[in-house]
């Protein structure tokens, strides 16, 4: 299945870290792949969801390696670029979280947030780069790996 066909008649994203990491830094092999999802958004009217986590996490390197205007950067296109619906951390999200990690041991407390999150505003697609996100049942996982 093409990467438009995986996105045809979908009304919600649900965006992982990794994408945009990809998308700002210009990575070789998945920034034009991102570039085709976030120019869906725009050509479909479609807002992007993330959680508030997702700014945590791609600051996390630019601060390490004190690139002030990379920081900035991922923070603007984050909190103003395509619109993106940022969702809060909220007690539901976080016992929704805790089932998640329950079972399936091998998600990390940030991966069950975001996906917790996404089922919280029923996104009908979460798109990551991370295989392992497929088995969790009940929303479909587009990993930006399939598409090569």
């Amino acid at each position: 299945m093409s990467l438009d066909e995986s996105l045809g008649g979908v009304g919600s994203l649900f965006v992982d870290t990794a994408p945009v990491i990809y998308y700002i830094e210009g990575h070789p092999a998945y920034g034009p792949i991102t570039r085709t999802i976030f120019e869906h958004f725009v050509n479909n009217g479609i807002r992007p969801y993330s959680s508030v986590l997702m700014l945590t996490e791609v600051l996390v390197k630019p601060v390490q390696m004190n690139d002030v205007a990379l920081v900035r950067l991922f923070s603007n296109f984050i909190r103003s670029h395509y619109n993106f619906r940022l969702i809060d951390i909220n007690p539901d999200i976080a016992e929704t979280a805790g089932y998640l990690r329950g079972n399936h041991q091998f998600l990390k407390t940030i991966d069950a947030l975001q996906i917790a999150s996404a089922i919280h505003v029923k996104a009908e697609v979460f798109v990551t780069n991370d295989e392992r996100l497929r088995k969790i049942a009940g929303l479909k996982i587009l990993v930006l790996k399939d598409y090569f």
